[in-house]
This record gives C-alpha cells, sequence and structure tokens, in this order.
C-alpha cells in the first residue's frame, strides 16, 4: 500500500488519536505499535482511508456491480468504509519473511476492524467467523487459508454443530478462554475434532484445570504460534513420542506428504457456555471461571 497513490488517504492529527499516542514534534503523529511473543514487532502512525474487503486481488473496484450475493467478489464494493488502521513505519521478525507482512486487528476493541464495520451499519451483529483449512505446499503469492466471514458465520463451512464458549475476561480486549482438557490424537484420525476412524488412539494429558490455564489462556488469530503452559511439556513429549516413535522437536523437520498426514493432532476442550449450549447443558460439567 503506497498512501501516496491514494486521493483518500488521511493522517490522524494530534489530538484526534484513536487508539495511538500524539508522538509530538516534529510529525505530529498518533504512533502506535506492538511487540509479540514470538520476537516479531511493527511500528506505525494512525491513518484513516477507505476500505472494503473481499474483492479481486487483481485489480481494485471502482463501482459496486449491483448484486445482492455478499460472497460476490464484484459486489465488494457496496461494504466500502472509511477505516482507522497503522500505516506501518518499521517491521522486524517473521514479518519480513513471512508471507504477510501486515496484520488485520481483530481484537476485542472499538478499533478492531470488525468493530468499525459494525460502527459504519455494515454488519447488523458484532460478530465474526473464522474457518481455516491447510494447504500441503506454501506459496510466496498466497494460498488459499479458509474464509472469514462478517456479522455471523456460514453454516456451509460446518463439519460439526458449532458450540459456545465464553469470554473469560471481556473488558481485556483479548477473548479469554478456560481450558478444560488437552489431548493428542493419532494423525491417522485426520485433522477435525470428528476423528474419521473412531477407534483412533487418543491420550489424555492428565494436568488439572487449574495448571492448563496458568496466566491468561487467549483465542488470538494474528499469532503464527500456538503457545501451551510449561506444565504439561513433559506429558506432551511423551505422547508424542508414543503416538510417532520419535522424540518431540522445534528443529526443522522434512517429511513426506503421508507422513506429515500422520503426525498427532492436538485437541483442546474448552469450557462451554451452558447457557447457549442448552442441548448440551445435561451432558456437560460446568467450568470453573475462576
Amino acid at each position: 500500500f503506497d498512501e501516496h497513490e491514494s486521493s483518500s488517504f488521511l493522517q490522524v492529527p494530534c489530538g484526534k488519536c484513536e487508539r495511538g499516542r500524539c508522538n509530538g514534534s516534529p510529525n505530529q503523529e498518533c504512533t502506535i505499535g506492538m511487540s509479540y511473543q514470538e520476537g516479531s514487532s511493527w511500528s506505525a502512525f494512525e491513518a484513516k482511508d477507505m476500505c472494503y474487503i473481499g474483492g479481486p486481488h487483481s485489480h481494485p473496484l471502482l463501482k459496486d456491480n449491483g448484486g445482492d450475493e455478499d460472497i460476490d467478489p464484484f459486489h465488494a464494493k457496496a461494504f466500502t468504509f472509511e477505516m482507522t488502521f497503522g500505516c506501518q513505519t518499521k517491521l522486524t521478525g517473521l514479518f519480513k519473511t513471512q508471507m504477510a507482512d501486515g496484520i488485520m486487528g481483530m481484537d476485542n476493541a472499538v478499533t478492531a476492524f470488525w468493530s468499525q464495520m459494525y460502527k459504519h451499519k455494515l454488519m447488523d451483529s458484532k460478530s465474526f467467523s473464522l474457518c481455516f483449512t491447510r494447504q500441503p505446499t506454501a506459496e510466496r503469492v498466497g494460498n488459499e487459508a479458509g474464509a472469514m466471514t462478517m456479522g455471523g458465520y456460514d453454516k456451509r463451512f460446518h463439519k460439526t454443530p458449532m458450540v459456545y464458549s465464553f469470554n473469560k475476561n471481556s473488558n481485556s480486549g483479548f477473548f479469554s478462554v478456560r481450558i478444560r482438557k488437552v489431548y493428542l490424537r493419532d494423525g491417522a484420525a485426520g485433522e477435525s475434532a470428528k476423528a474419521i476412524n473412531p477407534d483412533a488412539r487418543l491420550i489424555l494429558l492428565d494436568a488439572d484445570e487449574n495448571s492448563l490455564n496458568r496466566g491468561n489462556v487467549i483465542v488470538d488469530s494474528g499469532t503464527t504460534d500456538t503457545y501451551f503452559t510449561k506444565a504439561i511439556a513433559s506429558q506432551f513429549k511423551a505422547a508424542y513420542e508414543q503416538l510417532t516413535g520419535n522424540s518431540y522437536s522445534h528443529a526443522p523437520m522434512q517429511l513426506p506428504p503421508d507422513g506429515l498426514n500422520k503426525l498427532p493432532t492436538i485437541l483442546i476442550q474448552i469450557c462451554g457456555d451452558t447457557g447457549l449450549n442448552q442441548r448440551l447443558h445435561k451432558k456437560t460439567r460446568r467450568c470453573g471461571r475462576g
């Protein structure tokens, strides 16, 4: 994105910062930044420009096609709004090497992308959903990684009925959850939580609920890694070796496609919201929120 090529680009002046802080002279910018656990970071200044999502990758849309199908990429122009965002001036770590060189804020905040869409009355509900898929290879030009639905969810992507969890700390800006149990399952049972082989070996990690939830457990769509508490490290490694015959390691490895598919699937059982999961209420234990 080159702001100098946009006639609608605006830099947010000091005194009107929405998330950042005024850095004073000489630039008088609203500066923002973020650092991540694995070492990446970015710095930016607040700006505004017209934005829509879901359109063609090859060219911008100058007008809407007048359609009524929300999944039609040539209808995406109808969802245009003035978005406040961070125009990045510095990147470190994985932002310089991975395919994605920016990040979309989807946190539980008024400045989040989904929240701004709702504010501009382009969504009827304060909700969005992410459905992920995995490709066998990665290309620098990009890969199909799944689908994002704004304002709700799309049942066509569901392989199993949807269930709900509660946001343990709704005032933090994060989507905080409470873990109940963690399992490792034989990779031959498939990637979905619903096993294609009901007899596949399943190993429950012997850890109490409080140990699993040390610190603040969050669901974060922007991270490139999944972090677990050290309290389950020894059990995780033992279960991994039982299922694969190899020791767990962070070192890079080369695997044929069938070898990749045989890697264990990690199943994380999250405490549900019994009020929303009425059909399951009598079958599940209510989890602690402490």
